[in-house]
């Protein structure tokens, strides 16, 4: 790695992508033209084969010489405590990014990446938008260190002294055993079949009648026990392909605590180094799926305002996969701001609010039931599963669901279909509802609702229905500033004294 000195000398004079950015630059101009692109073609082959190689020729012509110029007319370089990068073909852009501002710099490196030893390097700063606020797309892996190295230098020497070596600092790897696990109960087999459909969707019509007709008649003709055994092996694949996906996704997954931030390092194909400054930590989430429950296994992620994160993740994720038993000692270690023992104090709903979910319960079965009985009358039975099922799933969202207040820190847990169990503090929350509508104001029930800043710099919002009017107006007050006697500060008191 390029010592700091050698790659502040360095990044003093502007430096240029690796070429290899050109090719990137390439794929993403095609996917942003696809759209016209693929009209300028149906239009010219309407015409005739000559206008149309004219037009495919001409386009791919202007977006190799367009790649090629924005590769050369970007630049980058570091000038006292400002990142400075200039770019643009047509219209010349100049920005300036003072180091104080960046919050996280993040690697990436995808299979093509890692060929040529390169990693893509986005840049986050204070400002809430869901993408980086500077995206390095090729960058030699040397020169990448050495420049988060050099942009963070503020943050990693205190007093003219170095901080710790980073061998030192905590870290915590996934076993393979575990992700093993992890893959097994992940549940992306729903989400594969999803993707399945959308694309069978999508193609359906350029598959021609008589090969559904032919699958048609070849399942009509076969055994019950065929059909069950060929399920059994699709289910079988969607399984492994879950496990396949986890593994890759997760590989080598290895989150380190530093002075500053939580570094995180993980994936196989496509390798990437996150940094989440504890700063922008809004809350700690605890999540646990139906599957991994009887195992008594966990996944931690946290709620960070801003940044730019995994596209397929909601909120980036700490650890993948770990016992329950095993999540105080990984908070305590590498969170310490928050307290899981607050999980034990946790206020439960009254009894008269389990009406209210089992009612809920019924909605859609008796629509489920009403629609069978009008066009299959035989098979009715298929609303009894499933309104078991939700009537199961109505009890469990009311007996899991609960909060729990300690001086500024506030935790709740609830479930939708997975039970999630959230850490926050009152400085987090960004806003409070509270609500009730005719029929909880008889049974002295109300509903809140808690929003803090998203992984995209929107509003995350979590609702906790149906908890007693008392203990919904405590939490209210436990909000208010006027409440807020560890400042020292008394609102009330201090209009009085005006």
């Amino acid at each position: 790695m390029i010592s700091n000195e050698n790659g502040t000398e360095k990044f003093t004079q502007a430096q240029r992508l690796h070429p290899a950015a050109i090719v990137f630059s390439l794929v993403s101009t095609i996917k942003e033209t696809i759209f016209g692109f693929g009209i300028g073609l149906i239009l010219t082959l309407k015409e005739s084969v000559f206008y149309f190689v004219i037009f495919a020729s001409l386009f791919i012509i202007f977006l190799i010489l367009f790649s090629l110029l924005s590769w050369w007319r970007f630049t980058f370089r570091i000038e006292g405590d400002e990142l400075r990068i200039e770019q643009g073909v047509f219209v010349r852009k100049k920005r300036y990014i003072s180091k104080h501002r960046i919050h996280k710099i993040d690697l990436t490196a995808n299979v093509i990446h890692r060929l040529f030893k390169l990693v893509s390097v986005q840049i986050d700063t204070a400002s809430n938008s869901g993408n980086a606020e500077v995206n390095l797309s090729a960058i030699r892996y040397r020169d990448a260190a050495a420049l988060r190295k050099t942009l963070q230098k503020n943050k990693r020497f205190v007093d003219g002294m170095a901080d710790e070596e980073e061998s030192v600092n905590p870290q915590k790897r996934i076993t393979w055993k575990r992700l093993f696990i992890a893959g097994s109960t992940s549940g992306s087999a729903g989400i594969i079949v999803l993707a399945a459909l959308t694309l069978f969707s999508q193609i359906e019509e350029l598959i021609p009648r008589k090969v559904f007709n032919m699958a048609y008649n070849w399942l009509i003709s076969t055994s019950i026990a065929f059909l069950i055994i060929l399920i059994v092996f699709l289910a079988f694949l969607l399984w492994v392909f879950g496990i396949a996906g986890t593994m890759i996704r997760y590989g080598n997954f290895t989150i380190e605590k530093r002075k500053n931030e939580l570094f995180i390092r993980r994936g196989l194909l496509e390798t990437k180094e996150l940094t989440i400054p504890y700063e922008r930590i809004q809350a700690i989430g605890i999540e646990q799926s139906p599957i991994r429950q009887p195992f008594g296994f966990v996944r931690v992620f946290a709620v960070v305002a801003g940044g730019s994160f995994d596209k397929l993740e909601g909120f980036p994720v700490l650890f993948p996969i770990m016992r329950k038993r095993e999540v105080a000692s990984f908070i305590k270690q590498y969170i310490p701001e928050y307290d899981y023992s607050m999980y034990e104090e946790l206020h439960r709903l009254p009894k008269r609010s389990l009406l209210f979910y089992i009612s809920k319960a019924f909605v859609l079965p008796v629509l489920l039931l009403i629609a069978i009985l009008f066009l299959m009358p035989s098979l009715y039975w298929l609303s009894l599963i499933v309104l078991l099922f939700t009537l199961s799933l109505g009890f469990y969202q009311y007996k899991d669901l609960g909060y729990a207040i300690n001086g500024k820190s506030f935790a709740f847990q609830k479930r939708s279909f997975q039970k999630v169990y959230i850490m926050t503090s009152k400085l987090r929350i960004q806003a409070f509802e509270k609500s009730q509508h005719k029929v909880q104001a008889v049974n002295d029930l109300a509903s809140i609702q808690l929003s803090l800043i998203g992984s995209e710099g929107l509003g995350t919002h979590y609702s906790l229905k149906h908890l007693a009017n008392e203990e919904a107006n405590d939490i209210a007050e436990w909000y208010s500033y006027r409440a807020d006697k560890d400042s020292g500060l008394d609102l009330i008191e201090l209009e009085s004294s005006k």
